[in-house]
């Protein structure tokens, strides 16, 4: 039996007695011309025996898709049955094929020879398995590799060179310049975890972080490799994937620090609300005594002081609460000068003590709509990030001044940008190291 020489053919059968009804030139062509008015299953099974265990016996009322080989294993036909009913009809379609995946790894790669468009098939296969695997390894959100024993690589996909864009050439030749961008704290763990699991063959995986040199950034990474063994058992390398995770160690460390914070803020404002009642009895009580001492008392000053110094602690203690409320307050019309002023006893407690603070606040309302305990903590936050950029003998900042649209937002400096509307700027500056500029734009990644 000739192997098909068509792209597509077709053939119609009846429906109850599965005799062919129509069939195409092409079908004639591979079949014979004799079949009409036959059983098409029956002319089937006499051409080709080895076909009785694929197809049901009532091929007309069957709808299927199958592969059916011919005289060699790795080529056939792809065979398509639809029935309908309503019409009576049932239509078969054949048209050549290349053996699944599944049958054609079995096969002989001599039988293929024999027939051109076979191999004509396993081309076009093999040029779409290539692209659909090398489609998936440039956008797969990971790094494939193939690592030999001594550490050193023998492929690495393309995502290497978003994290090491130089360094990844080394990478191929010596097998200790990977290791030395693993963080020193997690290097002997990941050895270990190597020696550990390389006497089973199972998958395993590991998490680290490595350093990227120049920008001194901080990546998670997860390791999930698999060991590969030669017949005797000896292991030769390590085939696996490398995953970005620093976004969701981020995540896990934000999550613990909320939970550890809000324990602690649980327990803060207990205690702080304990000390506000103290305060508030030493206040009564020097307040009592302060009103009832006679104007030349020998004590009215000391009191004095002591009804002064309770009230300006109750009043510490009050913004300390304010800070850790859970819920926004309103939006009212404040003075943002009058509030900075009055954030500075906090200030003045976390600023060491050998920091100076120059403040300008100048003397001109400036009233805004704002939200009180957001904007203190936003000043909190500003001061504490200029309290760790400076040293010892430190200067730190801090001015507000109006802006009108179109006027500079920072005087005394050629970059800065128009202001877009009228409002106020709040300035904190310091006299620490900075920032380079090279790094700049980086200030914001993960674990920068």
């Amino acid at each position: 039996m000739n192997s098909p020489d068509f792209e597509n053919c077709q053939i119609a059968l009846d429906f109850d007695s599965g005799k062919v009804i129509n069939i195409s030139d092409e079908a004639k062509n591979w079949l014979g011309d004799s079949l009409e008015k036959k059983n098409l299953y029956h002319e089937l099974i006499n051409l080709f025996p080895n076909w009785a265990n694929l197809l049901p016996e009532k091929l007309q009322k069957s709808k299927l898709a199958i592969f059916l080989p011919l005289e060699i294993n790795s080529y056939g036909v792809f065979a398509s049955v639809v029935p309908y009913e309503e019409k009576d009809i049932t239509v078969v379609s054949f048209s050549h094929a290349l053996a699944p995946h599944d049958s054609l790894k079995d096969a002989f790669l001599g039988d293929m020879m024999k027939n051109p468009k076979s191999i004509a098939s396993t081309l076009i296969r093999l040029q779409k398995a290539e692209n659909r695997l090398d489609s998936y390894l440039n956008n797969f959100p990971g790094i494939f590799f193939s690592q030999r024993i001594d550490l050193s690589f023998s492929f690495l996909s393309r995502g290497i060179r978003k994290i090491f864009p130089d360094e990844y050439k080394l990478f191929s030749l010596n097998g200790s310049a990977y290791l030395e961008k693993i963080v020193e704290q997690d290097r002997e763990y990941f050895q270990k975890e190597i020696l550990r699991n390389s006497k089973s063959s199972a998958t395993f995986s590991l998490n680290y972080r490595i350093r990227l040199e120049k920008s001194n950034q901080i990546i998670y990474l997860l390791d999930i490799r698999t060991p590969i063994r030669a017949q005797g058992g000896k292991v030769l390398g390590f085939d696996g994937v490398l995953i970005d995770v620093t976004r969701q160690a981020i995540a896990e460390h934000r999550l613990s620090s909320s939970v550890w914070r809000e324990g602690l803020t649980t327990l803060t404002n207990g205690l702080v609300h304990d000390f506000s009642n103290l305060m508030a009895g030493i206040f009564s009580i020097s307040e009592l005594y302060h009103g009832m001492m006679e104007k030349d008392d020998p004590m009215k000053n000391g009191i004095g002081q002591i009804k002064k110094s309770s009230m300006q602690a109750q009043q510490l203690v009050r913004r300390i609460i304010d800070l850790h409320r859970e819920k926004p307050t309103n939006k009212i019309v404040q003075d943002l000068r009058m509030l900075l002023k009055d954030q500075m006893d906090l200030l003045q407690i976390l600023i060491p003590r050998g920091t100076k603070i120059k403040t300008d606040f100048g003397k001109e309302t400036i009233p805004a709509l704002i939200e009180e305990t957001g904007f203190r903590q936003v000043v909190l936050n500003l001061a504490i990030n200029a309290k760790d950029a400076v040293e010892k003998n430190g200067e730190i900042k801090i001015s507000i001044y109006r802006v009108k649209k179109g006027e500079v937002l920072i005087k005394k400096r050629k970059d800065t940008k128009l202001s877009d509307q009228e409002g106020a700027v709040i300035l904190f500056s310091d006299n620490g190291c900075g920032i380079p500029h090279e790094v700049g734009e980086k200030i914001f990644d993960p674990f920068f």
